[in-house]
């Protein structure tokens, strides 16, 4: 039990250190270019993931835990949506326009680049 509480304890901060190395950088870069620490962060997560720097095993755990609770990290966003409605009232259909637009396209091109990376790792098999 205890061995498995530090094992996701691990896993948490690893995915922190990524986080806060994210945030760090963004800073850093900030008078250059504005760009989330966030993002920062899971894209040093993708290097490190592709490149074999870090094996999935080291977060799988915790990640696939976030993963499945997703919707509940949320709440605390749409519930402060709900406070600030006076605030965003009368841009609201702009704001769901955006919305709609902005998922449908990253609906598209999630699928197209699912689409290649199953074709290229078919071809790749089949060599």
């Amino acid at each position: 039990m205890i061995k498995k509480v530090l094992k996701i304890a691990f896993q948490v901060l690893i995915i922190c250190a990524i986080y806060f190395a994210g945030n760090f950088i963004s800073r850093l870069i900030s008078d250059f270019i504005v760009i989330p620490g966030n993002i920062i962060g899971m894209v040093i997560l993708l290097i490190l993931l592709s490149t074999n720097a870090m094996k999935l095993s080291l977060i799988e755990e915790t990640g696939n835990f976030m993963l499945k609770y997703m919707g509940f990290f949320f709440v605390p966003l749409i519930a402060g949506l709900m406070e600030s409605y006076k605030l965003i009232a009368d841009s609201i259909v702009q704001i769901l326009i955006i919305l709609t637009v902005s998922c449908i396209l990253v609906m598209f091109v999630s699928s197209k680049v699912t689409d290649i990376l199953i074709s290229s790792m078919e071809g790749s098999t089949n060599d």
